[in-house]
């Protein structure tokens, strides 16, 4: 350990009083920590200026205890708000190694339990001067920037206004209280967009006030807003979200319901609300595309690139897919830092195989995007999604596991992170709870995208529930089904007894997938044993051929082998 550090050190502008555990950007601004977080940048600040590992941290933070990675990750994320360090520059990241904190020298160089305004009191007169213009003009840099209409990275801003009252009723007003803050909760978790603070809306309730004042105040892109009104026992609740600039309507929805479902209104108005809005097919989002295809492709911002790249993706055949990675390499391009762009990566890059191209070289690149959305933003719920996706295309299913509830934990009623799990979960061996995913998901954001019925048709066919995932199907053509799905087709309706159907749809999937056999299908890497005994059952019930050649097999570490296949 380096005994030179100071109790009190200044990070990026950030006091950091070691030994009574506190943070203060200034007299009277004290910022929240964790106890947890602090006992990380306390290692770290007594270690300063090297690589300090994961387990050294772990060992220190948490001896004795055994704790995931996702722990560490999230004390550092923490660190990294307070500190305000957005481009990871001050905390640096070692990828699969560890941390390193850079402190200026004047830190690192005083003796233990200097007092910082002593020591900064001790330094030449000429420096105290320059540091003081320094601080000025921070100041005045960071009033522009919160008087700035819109954030530098493009993303949009939203603001959640109280809901109206429309009588008396202190029931209602409860809820509408309660509305309004789960409905910025759940927002927030959408990494897409900004929210505002409930605190910075607050001023607003009751008031008569026009958009174009809100937008101004609070530099706002979009407004969400509502009423609540109780009538002969029963509840109506409106809602809507409006261009700020324009005051154009772009969504509006209404709920009747019986008064004794109170709370019960709250959490499935706020769910829905918030999955209509937010994710990557939600109505901002789509605004957001609108805007950017007026502009022309030159004039286009990471931020614009990256929702130009997610549209393309949905349109789920090759040809969308590969212009999606052309957008999407464009927007990290521009901004290497966005970290939905390479989760949007990772889903195009995983996609394409299913189209017919190189598995191996396309898996890669997924993993290498997954990896670097978890390190650029791991409060993402979405990047841990994909990073789980990714380790079950590795067959790493423990570790797959492990992301996809750090996922849920952090997000659990978000529409992506419940279609991602009903995907995967049969694979964790919950192919029942995949189906209750789907279920779910449909629920919170019934006007789901199309690519989202690949996801659900899979969760249906492997709980069982056929007709289910051939109803999925019905949303899709031909053209989107991809390998996997032209599997499923057939055997779904092989399965619920439609032979005939069965049959065509075979004769279909193989013209587009001439290799496609059994064995082939059943050996990928992330296909468990009961998935599999499912597919060669319903599989064969098609009319699959069973055999795969032996080139296809080769690209298998274990490859299944049917007992009619196997020589001798």
């Amino acid at each position: 350990m380096d005994t030179s550090v100071p109790t009190k050190i200044l990070i990026n502008g950030v006091i950091a009083d070691l030994s009574n555990e506190a943070l203060s950007g200034g007299p009277g601004n004290s910022i929240d920590l964790r106890p947890q977080a602090f006992a990380v940048l306390r290692y770290l600040s007594n270690n300063p200026n090297r690589l300090v590992t994961k387990s050294e941290l772990m060992q220190s933070v948490w001896p004795g205890t055994a704790v995931t990675d996702d722990s560490l990750v999230q004390c550092i994320h923490e660190i990294r708000r307070a500190l305000k360090d957005d481009r990871h520059s001050i905390l640096r990241t070692k990828s699969r190694r560890g941390y390193w904190l850079v402190l200026p020298e004047a830190n690192a160089a005083a003796t233990p339990g200097t007092n910082l305004a002593s020591s900064l009191a001790r330094r030449r007169p000429l420096a105290a001067v320059v540091g003081s213009l320094l601080i000025v003009l921070a100041v005045v840099i960071a009033a522009l920037w919160m008087l700035r209409p819109t954030p530098p990275s493009g993303k949009p801003v939203v603001a959640v206004l109280p809901f109206a009252m429309l009588g008396e009723d202190a029931a209602a007003r409860r809820l509408g209280n309660g509305l309004t803050e789960e409905i910025i909760t759940d927002l927030a978790r959408f990494p897409e967009f900004q929210v505002i603070a409930r605190d910075s809306i607050q001023t607003y309730t009751g008031r008569s006030i026009g958009l174009a004042e809100i937008a101004k105040t609070l530099g706002v892109s979009f407004v969400v807003k509502g009423s609540i009104q109780r009538q002969a026992g029963r509840l109506r609740i409106t809602a809507q979200l409006l261009d700020a600039a324009t005051g154009k309507h772009l969504w509006s929805d209404r709920w009747d319901r019986p008064y004794e479902d109170l709370f019960a209104i709250q959490t499935e108005i706020s769910e829905q609300v918030s999955n209509r809005l937010g994710g990557g097919h939600g109505v901002i989002q789509e605004a957001g595309r609108i805007a950017a295809h007026r502009k022309p492709p030159n004039d286009l911002t990471a931020y614009e690139l990256y929702l130009l790249g997610t549209e393309k993706l949905t349109k789920m055949n090759r040809a969308d897919v590969e212009e999606a990675i052309k957008l999407l390499k464009r927007a990290v391009e521009h901004d290497p830092g966005l970290a939905r762009a390479w989760v949007e990566l990772y889903h195009a890059y995983g996609v394409m195989p299913s189209f017919g191209a190189d598995f191996e070289a396309n898996f890669r690149l997924a993993a290498e995007a997954a990896e670097r959305a978890v390190m650029l933003d791991p409060s993402d719920a979405e990047a841990h999604a994909v990073l789980g996706f990714s380790f079950g295309d590795r067959n790493d299913l423990a570790r797959a596991k492990m992301e996809f509830d750090t996922a849920l934990r952090m997000a659990p009623n978000q529409f992506e992170i419940l279609s991602f799990y009903a995907f995967l979960a049969s694979s964790f061996g919950e192919p029942q709870r995949g189906a209750e995913m789907a279920d779910r998901a449909i629920r919170v954001n019934p006007n789901y995208p199309m690519a989202s019925s690949r996801l659900f048709a899979a969760a249906y066919f492997m709980a069982g529930r056929y007709e289910d995932a051939l109803r999925m199907q019905q949303q899709m053509g031909p053209e989107n089904y991809g390998r996997r799905m032209w599997v499923y087709r057939p055997a779904a309706l092989a399965a619920t007894g439609r032979t005939a159907e069965a049959k065509t749809a075979l004769v279909e999937a193989l013209k587009w997938f001439p290799d496609l056999t059994i064995e082939g299908f059943v050996s990928l890497p992330d296909t468990n044993e009961d998935d599999r005994r499912r597919l060669i059952e319903t599989m064969r019930l098609a009319g699959f051929p069973p055999c795969a050649k032996p080139e296809a097999l080769a690209r298998f570490e274990k490859p299944v082998r049917l007992p009619e296949c196997v020589e001798g």
